[in-house]
């Protein structure tokens, strides 16, 4: 899931650097626009350093760079609003979304991994679903 999620925001990233070639002289316009593929490209590291954070069992790194993956597309959202009498692309949105979804599944997954491994009742078996979640974790 965390690849997905990497591979979402790689493509946001490039989908809107092809929109600065695209967009009119509007100066302004392509600042936000690079600004937004910028905050893809931060979104893709922190997803990256959450992979390293889960090879190395530290969920509650892994948790925060999730976290913060998530919030990178909503300062683009952001940027799209103090620009004055710009929309938001719909394209852009969906993208977006799409990114929050797949990290909410991750963080979902850690969550339960951080719960399972802190648990005084740790169950053998568990060693087994880590290993299932951890494989899912990473394509």
């Amino acid at each position: 899931m965390v690849g997905i999620g990497m591979t979402n925001a790689t493509a946001t990233r490039t989908y809107l650097s092809s929109q600065v070639l695209s967009t009119t002289n509007d100066t302004l316009m392509k600042k936000v626009i690079k600004d937004c593929a910028n905050k893809y490209s931060y979104a893709n590291d922190a997803l990256q350093a959450a992979l390293q954070d889960l090879a190395a069992d530290s969920y509650d790194y892994a948790f925060m760079h999730v976290t913060a993956a998530v919030d990178y597309p909503n300062a683009c959202h952001n940027a799209f609003k103090r620009y004055p009498g710009s929309a938001y692309p719909s394209e852009l949105a969906l993208r977006e979304d799409a990114l929050k979804h797949i990290c909410d599944v991750v963080l979902g997954i850690i969550d339960l991994l951080g719960w399972h491994l802190g648990s005084k009742d740790y169950v053998p078996v568990f060693v087994f679903q880590k290993a299932i979640l951890l494989s899912t974790l990473s394509t």
